[in-house]
């Protein structure tokens, strides 16, 4: 019993050494580090940002669609920033609405595709530098191959400097979208009826469309860090360049379509169907200050257009981004 108990301390006392041995070749010299700053400027960014985004997906309640995007975003000094953006489905089948009206629609209307566009501006009420804490992940060239996934890797926190911008937002928007007017009525407790007031045949699939036209005003919150330092022996160049944003917008739609049914020749009129005119959406994006990036973006909330059909989430990726300063101009001086 002895015997196996010292061999139990044996065991234990062992382990214990390793694991300090092995946290020891983990952090060698990890409490100071010295580095070389690059720069450190959250204002030298670039201009012009053009965002292709491969895949986006929304799902809302009235549609769920999958599809490609385009952004475009540029900063005029430190005054405004510009944005606009367009998005569609992949095709019918991304687009789930039209996609099941073409299986399953008795009347005779064409249900168009899903598309949206919008183009904003950003005025900075306040644009200013602050000095704030950094973290940086250290990565050394000596982890190699699956070293690097095996190590907990070190991290550092450095000063260094950030851009605040609060911003009052404003812009236009055009939304459309196929719509199956069996759900939304029953919603709604309605029923649409002809001109003489005869409801729609009750067994009818129903589809039609529906198109918003509007605007909208809110703020927004940016921050933008733009510094790279160079650690000394071991570690690779550490850099932080993000361009996040926030936003709460609150949106009017002063137009909004929705089409009349036809069935065997009949006009059933969609005026029944009650409308909303207000909606709201808060979101984030994210990218970085570089020349060939990617970058992200949710954004939820719910869209002007019918009573009990506004709400969406949208979700969006975006890459390439491709950004430029816009700078073409060399300066000259004679010897």
């Amino acid at each position: 019993m002895k015997r196996h108990f010292f061999i139990w301390i044996l065991l234990l006392t062992t382990v214990a050494a390793e694991v300090k041995a092995q946290n020891a070749n983990l952090n060698p010299k990890a409490k100071t580090l010295t580095y070389e700053e690059i720069y450190d400027n959250p204002y030298d960014i670039n201009k012009l940002f053009i965002l292709l985004q491969p895949i986006y997906g929304e799902f809302s309640a009235l549609n769920t669609t999958a599809g490609l995007g385009f952004e475009m975003q540029y900063y005029l000094k430190n005054i405004l920033d510009f944005r606009g953006s367009a998005r569609i489905p992949y095709a019918k089948g991304t687009d789930l609405v039209r996609k099941s009206a073409g299986e399953n629609s008795t009347v005779d209307n064409e249900v168009k595709g899903y598309a949206s566009y919008e183009i904003s501006a950003t005025y900075h009420i306040v644009d200013k530098e602050v000095d704030t804490e950094t973290k940086f992940i250290l990565y050394s060239k000596r982890y190699k191959g699956n070293k690097w996934a095996a190590t907990v890797p070190l991290h550092t926190i450095i000063p260094t400097k950030v851009r605040r911008i609060y911003g009052v937002r404003g812009g236009g928007f055009f939304h459309k979208t196929g719509v199956y007017y069996n759900d939304v009525m029953n919603h709604q407790n309605v029923w649409i009826t002809n001109r003489e007031g005869t409801p729609i045949d009750a067994d009818a699939s129903i589809y039609g469309n529906l198109g918003v036209n509007g605007f909208f005003i809110g703020g927004s919150y940016a921050m933008i860090k733009n510094v790279a330092v160079q650690p000394d022996k071991i570690y690779g160049t550490l850099v932080s360049d993000l361009i996040f944003t926030t936003y709460l917008d609150l949106m009017y739609a002063p137009s909004i379509n929705l089409s009349d049914i036809y069935d065997d020749g009949i006009i059933y009129y969609s005026d029944a169907i009650q409308k909303r005119g207000f909606g709201f959406r808060a979101g984030m994006d994210g990218k970085f200050n570089r020349k060939f990036g990617w970058g992200y973006g949710v954004e939820i909330g719910s869209r002007p257009g019918l009573k009990k059909g506004g709400f969406y989430i949208l979700a969006k990726m975006s890459f390439p981004i491709i950004a430029t300063q816009l700078r073409y101009q060399v300066e000259s001086f004679g010897k």
